[in-house]
């Protein structure tokens, strides 16, 4: 198994919302759920080779559409990041 693809977690973010707003016809099946984003940070993991530290700027949304069965939701998440990006660097 050693051929296989591995992931390993490169960033953490964390974010502080708002109140969702509804949008859109729920009677036609496909609502459509706008949550502000107000602040947050995204810092990467200790062992990944990219270090970074951002906070958000702003104000971000999270866009969430439901599918009309209802059995699956979308996120598209917006926002902006300001950071400083740092390679570690071995003497």
């Amino acid at each position: 198994m050693a051929d296989f693809p591995s992931l390993e977690p490169a960033f953490t973010i964390r974010v502080e919302i708002d109140a969702p707003m509804g949008v859109g016809s729920s009677s036609r099946g496909t609502p459509l759920a706008v949550v502000p984003m107000t602040g947050g940070t995204m810092k990467s993991e200790p062992d990944f080779f990219l270090t970074i530290d951002a906070k958000f700027k702003g104000t971000g949304n999270d866009y969430i559409h439901n599918d009309p069965t209802g059995k699956h939701m979308r996120l598209n998440a917006n926002g902006v990041l300001e950071c400083a990006i740092f390679r570690r660097m071995h003497y």
